[in-house]
């Protein structure tokens, strides 16, 4: 049979353009200041859990670190937005920081549901996957088309913080999840909210259903399969509730069974958390340093604020000058320390000639305070320094000394002594000398010999009489 070739789907130039695209995307750091408290922690991992995969879901802060921490790392990382949670006297706040010019976005966290509170309040639950995480949902806008500065740099942040949809190249399975922000007119609170998207092909009996989701029915009511799929009056739950403008005709393929090209399907939303509702309060330049653009609850006239950015400005003039005057004097010192080095060691030198140059007299000047006289320094008079003629080398007398003790020691060793026989001292050649024995009791040992309990028992028997160890009778 001919071997069929593979056909080439993914080249290495498509492999490059998604890497570039993973590159040019948008990247988010969601953390927490301060103490907030135990909900509020697992609000910043759902949080994290929306932004996936563009974002460092295991991300751990530290009591040490600071925000100018996570800054300075951001442009290595591709880092380009900073949410940060922080909790206050009057409540929740939640920062939108983008890096590294800024602008800085500080919203009050009116109201927040967690993810299981969302799940606990369906009848039916749906938890995502990890295919439905790995690629980034789409960001949905509504009512941020008003002409005030503020209300576009709010629509320009939340767009900014997801990647763009390019509608030539994208693929309906890939989308799965949406985020939809939403302005309320009246109040000015923004809610957020996080979907999945379902579908489910339309037009299709719930006995059909059942088949397309390879569920097995029961069938034992049933002559035939036939009065199973031909019976009435059983459309699917939500089929009666939902409106022609849900209805799509799909273009590509989409997750799900049935759901195929060219067919008609229903679009469903599908909430899985959390729940935000934000209120802006000011919207500063730079990363919280530069002046307010916007103040909920402070109004300034133009001349004002115009006065509040020439002094910010001073502020940050008089920040560049200070860096630079401290970078100087680090480098004097610096400077300063060769120098001091260098100095002491050339110090230390002329000590150290001072020291070889001068004289046993000038010594003395120095610690008596007195002329010394003519005849303790007289080099001529003294014999403190051994006269070494040519040809004769000088004695060392105290090593001869020594070896002359030795060698006569060596000569005048005794022979040695012919000690006595073990027989009493009966044999020849017996030691005539008197050694005079220790007296000791036989009951009592060597004071350098070890003794055990049972020979110590043994002499005192043999000191004690026969009669007496016998019970108060003799033999």
């Amino acid at each position: 049979m001919p071997r069929r070739k593979r056909k080439k789907r993914r080249t290495q130039e498509d492999i490059a353009a998604e890497e570039n695209a993973d590159d040019k995307a948008p990247k988010s750091f969601v953390i927490r200041r301060g103490k907030v408290g135990n909900k509020v922690i697992t609000l910043v991992h759902n949080l994290r859990e929306v932004m996936m995969p563009n974002t460092a879901s295991a991300l751990k802060e530290g009591k040490k670190n600071k925000l100018k921490d996570f800054i300075n790392v951001a442009p290595t990382l591709n880092v380009t937005h900073i949410m940060v949670f922080s909790k206050s006297a009057l409540g929740l706040n939640l920062r939108f920081i983008r890096v590294p010019r800024g602008p800085t976005l500080t919203f009050r966290v009116l109201k927040y549901s967690l993810k299981q509170d969302v799940s606990a309040t369906q009848r039916k639950p749906h938890t995502p996957t990890d295919r439905d995480l790995i690629d980034p949902p789409l960001c949905v806008l509504n009512n941020f088309s008003q002409p005030e500065d503020h209300i576009k740099i709010m629509a320009t942040v939340f767009q900014s913080v997801f990647p763009p949809l390019n509608v030539k190249n994208v693929q309906l399975r890939n989308c799965r999840r949406v985020v939809l922000i939403n302005r309320n007119k009246v109040d000015g609170t923004v809610d957020m909210r996080h979907y999945l998207i379902k579908a489910a092909p339309t037009g299709i009996s719930r006995s059909i259903k059942k088949i397309v989701r390879a569920k097995i029915p029961d069938l034992g009511k049933y002559r035939d399969i036939s009065d199973f799929v031909d019976q009435d009056g059983l459309l699917s739950d939500s089929e009666a509730e939902e409106n022609p403008e849900n209805k799509v005709k799909l273009s590509q393929n989409f997750s799900g069974r049935g759901n195929t090209k060219s067919n008609k399907s229903a679009i469903r939303l599908k909430e899985i958390g959390p729940r935000l509702t934000l209120q802006l309060l000011k919207i500063e330049e730079g990363i919280s340093e530069g002046a307010t653009l916007y103040h909920a609850f402070v109004k300034r006239t133009p001349e004002e604020a115009l006065e509040l950015r020439k002094q910010k400005k001073k502020e940050a003039d008089l920040k560049k000058l200070r860096r630079l005057e401290q970078e100087r004097n680090v480098e004097e010192k610096k400077k300063r320390s060769r120098k001091g080095k260098l100095k002491e060691d050339k110090d230390d030198d002329a000590d150290f000639e001072t020291l070889a140059v001068k004289s046993d007299a000038d010594w003395y000047r120095e610690e008596v305070g007195e002329e010394p006289p003519e005849e303790l320094f007289d080099r001529s008079n003294s014999s403190s320094k051994p006269k070494i003629s040519k040809n004769k080398k000088p004695k060392n007398t105290k090593n001869t000394k020594n070896a002359k003790n030795a060698k006569n020691r060596l000569l005048k060793t005794p022979p040695p002594r012919k000690l006595s026989r073990s027989d009493g001292g009966k044999g020849e050649g017996k030691d005539k000398r008197k050694v005079k024995k220790r007296k000791t009791r036989p009951d009592t040992p060597h004071p350098f010999v070890k003794t055990n309990p049972g020979a110590k028992k043994a002499r005192l028997k043999k000191s004690i009489s026969p009669g007496l160890c016998m019970s108060g009778t003799e033999d």
